[in-house]
């Protein structure tokens, strides 16, 4: 994905969410250390799946990183 459709995609999810949870997102991003991956791909679990919370796509997000380390050691 190239610059114009990151921010295009960005902008898009970005209309689905309040201020106060993309806030939210921001101080995960800063205070965790996270990646601007995990952002986009805790952006797109919301987006997919109907009623999940921010905390809850974080948490499936890093599920799934910690599911990649263990594949990754075996």
């Amino acid at each position: 994905m190239n610059c114009s459709q990151l921010t295009q995609h960005a902008d898009d999810i970005a209309n689905t969410f309040s201020k106060q949870d993309l806030a939210k997102l921001v101080v995960a991003l800063k205070a965790g250390g996270e990646s601007l991956q995990d952002a986009v791909e805790v952006l797109d679990t919301i987006n997919a799946h109907q009623n999940y919370t921010l905390d809850q796509a974080w948490d499936e997000v890093r599920a799934g990183e910690a599911r990649d380390i263990v594949i990754n050691e075996d």
